[in-house]
């Protein structure tokens, strides 16, 4: 049974680490939020309540992005997505 759960914990370990390391190598992207359009780069990796992965994306200023200012007051610097949201956004940038 350890030896279950210690593979177990090596393939989780495995996937978050190629997640983090598409997210370090392509950091940013564009996010559509309920208060406009902003860019953000890749911060880290951590998990919610649910012991769920989540990756954290922190918005940077970029005078292209006129919402920027809005994001920041209403949302915050940072914005959480799940893995599954990430992976669809690469595959959406890697099919265009």
């Amino acid at each position: 049974m350890q030896d279950t759960n210690h593979k177990i914990t090596n393939s989780i370990d495995s996937g978050n680490k190629a997640i983090q390391d598409i997210c370090n190598q392509s950091p940013f992207l564009l996010i559509n939020t309920p208060c406009g359009i902003g860019k953000y780069k890749f911060n880290k990796v951590g998990y919610n309540n649910n012991n769920e992965l989540i990756l954290e994306y922190k918005i940077i200023d970029d005078d292209y992005y006129n919402d920027t200012i809005i994001i920041k007051h209403y949302i915050g610097k940072y914005y959480y997505l799940s893995a599954m949201q990430v992976l669809y956004a690469f595959n959406y940038i890697a099919n265009s």
